[in-house]
């Protein structure tokens, strides 16, 4: 046995010094033997070594081996630790279920919650793009000087597209596409089925870098006129129409008449471009099932005045933004010098991740800090319950003081232990984060961008990990830091009385309850204020009554090319027809047909010519919002007609030119005008263009993009005089709308057979898809400051509980000596008063510095609301008292003689 055996070790390994010691001895104990064998001592020593060999090798080889199994002792030490204080937590945690509840229930909210929210800001602002390389396409716009003085993006034309795609090679790539709706139908099917499309450029699907999942894409013959009818279809339609047949590829399919021949189909979850990615007045479907060539003619790629398409660029390697932006406004200059010296136009790049959030990237991260308070408040809650928890566990540690356990070896079982809890409601909050972004996702059907790639991923499971490991450890230093380490051996000799506590940890607590009260006052301000906007943006009038109307849309197929010279009178026959025949529908009060159907978002416009004023600029010119109308369309939607006539069968007449304004035209542009109507203009939009038009009517303004937008200059042009191959149907009834749709669908089929049947909501439904996004806000802000103020309340009261509790042997002396039961339950309501009105102080200061980043969120309210402000702080006073009166009345009945005698 070596001396090491028996010498009492440093409490630290050092394997250098044991290696010395062991070493030594062994030299040592050779020495002795050589010297009783007769020689000298330093005739020993020598020996020894000899015999020894190389001493320092030997040193070096037991050294790196020693360390090594003094590393993997401790490496086992550690992970048995470890395992023995998770173990000890679970065992804890079991012992005390409501605790345990109470405090996972409470983190798994405020971690859930908050992990919703992540999870569509993680999809809709963070997730790459499912293109190759995102970064670098980005969306060209036309970039021209606004009215209020800004800057609006407008579409391309064809040939501004042409000249585009002509003069930047050297800084990238670029695609063109529009929006398209299709009947697709195939041999023997009876019902042609309504699908959403696009024409695009045959270089967009390598522009953005995806290829197809079978088959191939377009190549550049496709896009000639007279080419090849091909096309390309999602994955969707693939798997919902033709069962996933591989066979497709190839076969041929009619759409809106036309045969045409499937050639690839996309991958899965691809359907640019998607509608809510886009602006809305460029009509996009909410996702793309179908693309076709688009064709440019020898007209289309000289035709600057129709804004009809959108564009994407792809830049080059080691080609900036900067560099591809001065590039292309080069080419729009050397136009405008020569056709347009005043339009003071040029090109925009948008990035195509900021233009896929850019309309809900405020919203979503108010919410990201909304919901961040939220757990903030929970993570306060469980602070507080937890340093409790470990005051009443005081004998517990100082048993195991004195049993040897030094202060690191406590902290870390109290570490532990926290972590454990926190993992535990990090995994509850997980599936509830789950649950959430689905109710989130729900609360915005179709209108928030990017939801197909709302998910859970793996940046939302380690943001998780990193929240709840956070919280753990910081529950544990918390509640380490509340232990008095000083005073654990006089537990031991309290017998078990009940300490008062110190003011440290006393402020400590209050501290956490203030900073909950005025974080869910906060939360509390923001809500009522996006409620006030709320109930403010419901009173607005629409221009319109949205009572009893069903709204369908319909349209006709396009053969070849969008033709409306040649097709537009079919179109306007047909549409027509239907419009009347609809009308002798039992129920139904009136019919009509519209293009854009009012608060849809969607709108197309154009410049005018007032005669009587002085000609402006090119491009400078009055500008209207223009739809085209179909029957009895201001009766069956409720827009008045203020002045003239609504359009009836005169407007029908080959060669008549008439239009209805809105009053805000009227107001804009013919306020010197002595009788409007009668008055003439020019429109220089699509179809009309150049072609004299008399007022004949005035109607109220109608809110077309969303209710909080000031009112727009609009023009109205009967179907028969600009033809469009789909409407939109508006059917006022007696009763139910939906109860007529049966009807509705059966007469327009039998007008024409072709006709295409999709979009059916009733017109209240469109006013309450338009404050989706408010209601959205609203909701969820709501359901955080309640919770917040739910979480804050039960905080107050466990505080004021704890309180009662260390001070009841002052309780019972007070009412020994005479005190009323109402002076106890006064004195305990003014304690958690206190901490309620120093949170409000503190809320309110916080709410006037952080409330005015909602101010792109509120309609007609402001963001430092005075009677909100007052409303809600009154509301969390009231909440906090009454969350005080429970552990009042019970100190009130405390009875003072067994109060005493227990101390």
């Amino acid at each position: 046995m070596t001396k090491r055996s028996f010498r009492l070790s440093d409490s630290k390994p050092d394997a250098q010094r044991d290696v010395d010691d062991e070493v030594a001895f062994h030299l040592e104990m050779r020495t002795r033997e050589l010297i009783a064998q007769g020689m000298t001592p330093d005739e020993a020593r020598r020996a020894a070594a000899a015999t020894f060999g190389d001493v320092q090798a030997i040193r070096s080889d037991l050294t790196r081996q020693r360390a090594s199994r003094n590393e993997e002792r401790a490496r086992r030490d550690w992970w048995h630790d470890v395992r023995m204080d998770v173990k000890y937590a679970l065992r804890s945690l079991r012992a005390n279920p409501a605790f345990a509840a109470t405090a996972i229930a409470t983190l798994a909210l405020g971690i859930g919650a908050t992990l919703a929210v992540f999870t569509v800001v993680n999809g809709v602002l963070v997730r790459p793009l499912p293109y190759h390389d995102p970064s670098h396409l980005a969306m060209v716009w036309i970039a021209a000087p606004s009215e209020d003085g800004g800057t609006s993006e407008l579409p391309l034309t064809s040939g501004f597209y042409s000249d585009l795609a002509r003069s930047t090679g050297r800084t990238g790539q670029m695609a063109a596409f529009r929006g398209w709706s299709y009947s697709l139908s195939e041999a023997g099917s009876t019902e042609p089925e309504p699908v959403e499309g696009a024409r695009v450029s045959p270089a967009l699907f390598d522009v953005l870098g995806v290829r197809p999942f079978i088959g191939q894409g377009f190549d550049e013959s496709a896009a000639v006129p007279g080419g090849p009818r091909v096309a390309v279809i999602s994955h969707a339609l693939w798997q919902r129409r033709f069962g996933a047949d591989r066979s497709i590829v190839g076969r041929r399919v009619t759409l809106s008449g036309e045969p045409f021949t499937v050639v690839g189909v996309m991958p899965p979850g691809f359907s640019f471009p998607r509608g809510a990615e886009l602006p809305a007045p460029f009509r996009f479907a909410l996702r793309t099932d179908v693309w076709t060539p688009l064709v440019f003619d020898s007209t289309a790629i000289v035709d600057y005045g129709t804004m009809n398409l959108s564009a994407v660029h792809r830049r080059r390697q080691g080609v900036s933004p900067e560099d591809a932006e001065r590039v292309m406004s080069r080419v729009m200059s050397d136009f405008l010098a020569e056709n347009a010296p005043n339009l003071e136009w040029t090109y925009r790049l948008v990035p195509l991740t900021e233009q896929a959030g850019r309309t809900v990237r405020r919203g979503l991260l108010i919410l990201m800090g909304s919901v961040l308070f939220l757990l903030v408040i929970a993570c306060a809650n469980v602070t507080s319950l937890l340093v409790a928890r470990t005051t009443n566990r005081r004998r517990e540690l100082a048993v195991r003081a004195a049993l040897g356990a030094g202060r690191p070896r406590i902290a870390r079982q109290l570490v532990t232990e926290n972590v454990v809890l926190a993992v535990c409601g990090g995994a509850l909050g997980i599936a509830l984060s789950y649950w959430g972004a689905k109710v989130m996702l729900a609360l915005v059907p179709g209108s928030l961008p990017r939801a197909d790639d709302v998910g859970i991923d793996g940046r939302v499971l380690a943001v998780a990990a990193l929240v709840a490991l956070a919280a753990g450890a910081v529950f544990g230093i918390a509640t380490a830091y509340s232990v008095r380490w000083t005073r654990l051996s006089a537990e031991l000799h309290s017998g078990g009385a009940r300490s008062t506590g110190d003011r440290r940890r006393r402020f400590g607590r209050q501290l956490l309850v203030t900073a909950e009260v005025a974080l869910s006052l906060m939360l509390l301000i923001g809500a009522s204020l996006l409620a006030r906007s709320f109930v403010r943006l419901q009173q607005v009038q629409p221009g319109f009554d949205p009572s009893n109307v069903l709204t369908v849309e319909a349209g006709l197929p396009i053969p070849g090319q969008f033709n409306p010279a040649r097709d537009g009178p079919g179109w306007a026959t047909t549409l027509n027809q239907a419009a009347a025949t609809l009308n002798s529908i039992p129920g139904v009060v009136a019919s009509g047909a519209v293009s854009s159907l009012p608060l849809g978002g969607a709108w197309e416009g154009g410049g005018l010519r007032i005669t009587g004023r002085e000609p402006d600029p090119p491009g400078q010119g009055p500008r209207a919002q223009y739809n085209v109308v179909s029957g009895d369309y201001f009766r069956a939607a409720g827009i008045t007609v203020v002045a003239g006539r609504a359009f009836d069968s005169r407007d029908d007449v080959s060669g008549a030119g008439s239009i209805i304004v809105n009053r805000e035209f009227v107001r804009k542009y013919l306020a010197n005008v002595p009788e409007p109507v009668g008055h003439t203009v020019t429109p220089t939009f699509t179809f009309t263009r150049d072609k004299l038009h008399t007022i004949v009517g005035i109607v109220d303004d109608v809110k077309q993009e969303s209710l909080e937008g000031e009112p727009a200059t609009q023009v109205y042009v009967p179907q028969s005089q600009m033809p469009y191959p789909g409407l939109t149907f508006v059917v006022r009834t007696e009763g139910d709308p939906l109860g007529a749709l049966p009807a509705v669908k059966r007469e327009l089929r039998a007008v024409d057979p072709r006709i295409t049947v999709s979009g059916v909501r009733t017109m209240q439904d469109v006013v309450d898809d338009s404050l989706s996004r408010q209601r959205f806000s609203l909701t969820l802000i709501a359901v955080f400051a309640v919770s917040a103020l739910l979480l804050a309340v039960v905080g107050l009261y466990g505080v004021i509980v704890l309180i009662v509790g260390q001070r009841s042997r002052e309780i019972g002396v007070r009412l020994a000596l005479g005190a009323r039961p109402i002076d106890v339950v006064r004195m305990v309501v003014l304690e958690g008063s206190r901490l309620g009105i120093a949170g409000v102080l503190v809320g309110v200061i916080g709410a006037f510095a952080l409330t005015r980043v909602l101010d792109a969120l509120l309609f007609d309210v402001s963001a430092t609301d005075t009677l909100t402000f007052a409303a809600a702080a009154v509301i969390v006073l009231v909440v906090a008292v009454v969350a005080t009166l429970g552990p009042a009345r019970r100190a009130s009945r405390v009875d003072p003689t067994v109060t005493l005698r227990s101390a």
